[in-house]
């Protein structure tokens, strides 16, 4: 009985401590907790978890994408030539249709004059910083050719023809001769001396070195290749010319086709008369010591001004007949027809007369 009135006892004076305002009675220790066992009014609020041990890994590997903002600049989108979206530093992007010959290049920069590559359809050509408007060159304003062999149009400075899409075809639409692709006549050079000689020409061999001299001094191409139109008791331009069955036409300076080639010269006779010397001028009516008949061949074998070495009024030799001056007429057939340009008459080797040259080391134009 004792013992449960003090146990009262105590919890009604445990109830009135509680409920008493003094500040000093009421604050409990600061260790002190609910019965529960849960955190009291004082207790600190929950720390956040213990984080767990970060990965060996690069995290940029594992997103794809990587915090450090230096690679993160370098790993950017960049823009792409051919993607048909022109942006960043390209000028132009045409996708599929970018190309070199185009608007647009393959390195998304806009065609230029100037550039170095041709705008197939806008420009003819394109030097680049080499665009000039000398001959042959590409002007620097357009795009477009300077004056140059294959125009059409004659340059008189830099050409002796020009027949523009049919140089170098061999074809010819009038009675010169074709042009080549260097914008010269296609054709082997004959021509009379200017200068006239005696009987005494040092030979046929010194009749050779006549002809290349007068070509070297004209300033023509393969000069040391010419031959004389001359025979003596055995030899003759039929056994001694090394292009004799060349099929290239026989032309004078200027472009005029004299044949289609020697065969046609020593079987049909010349179309029109030799009468253009090494330097172009026009001479008719002059004798030519030939002693060659009209196949090419000697024409006598014991007249010859003894093999051209002398000059004897007492020897003769025959001789030809370079041109008329008209060409037309009966005259002119005859001339023709009889073969005069090669054998006209006899002449005393103490007179004097020019010489026929020909061009006997052409080379064929693929072979340049």
């Amino acid at each position: 009985m004792l013992r449960r009135t003090y146990f009262v006892g105590l919890l009604v004076l445990s109830l009135g401590t509680s409920c008493t305002d003094d500040p000093l009675v009421s604050t409990p220790a600061s260790d002190s907790q609910d019965m529960s066992g849960g955190p009291t009014s004082f207790d600190p609020p929950p720390t956040a978890s213990t984080p767990t041990e970060p990965s060996t890994t690069d995290p940029g590997t594992a997103t794809g994408t990587s915090t450090d903002p230096t690679e993160a600049s370098t790993t950017s989108e960049q823009p792409v030539c051919g993607d048909d979206i022109a942006e960043g530093a390209e000028e132009c992007d045409f996708g599929k249709a970018n190309a070199d010959d185009g608007g647009c290049t393959l390195d998304c920069k806009l065609a230029t004059c100037g550039d170095g590559l041709v705008w197939k359809g806008v420009e003819q050509c394109d030097m680049g910083s080499a665009n000039n408007n000398d001959y042959g060159g590409c002007r620097p304003d357009t795009c477009h050719w300077a004056a140059r062999c294959g125009d059409a149009v004659l340059d008189p400075d830099h050409e002796t023809c020009d027949r523009g899409e049919l140089n170098g075809t061999g074809v010819t639409d009038d009675e010169l001769a074709p042009c080549d692709l260097s914008c010269g006549f296609y054709g082997r050079l004959l021509f009379v001396t200017a200068a006239k000689f005696t009987g005494n020409l040092g030979g046929v061999s010194g009749a050779d070195l006549k002809c290349r001299a007068a070509a070297s001094q004209a300033g023509l191409a393969n000069a040391n290749a010419y031959r004389a139109w001359i025979s003596d008791d055995f030899q003759s331009p039929a056994t001694r010319f090394e292009q004799w069955e060349l099929a290239v036409p026989l032309i004078l300076p200027g472009g005029l086709v004299v044949a289609d080639d020697l065969l046609d010269l020593v079987d049909n006779g010349p179309h029109t008369g030799i009468s253009r010397t090494e330097m172009g001028d026009v001479v008719h009516q002059e004798l030519v010591w030939t002693n060659t008949s009209a196949f090419g061949e000697t024409f006598s074998v014991t007249d010859h001004c003894d093999a051209w070495l002398s000059a004897s009024d007492t020897l003769e030799t025959r001789q030809g007949l370079n041109a008329l001056a008209i060409e037309d007429g009966p005259d002119w057939d005859i001339w023709r027809d009889e073969r005069w340009w090669t054998s006209y008459l006899n002449l005393r080797c103490h007179k004097v007369a020019h010489l026929y040259c020909i061009d006997d080391g052409f080379v064929l134009e693929e072979e340049r």
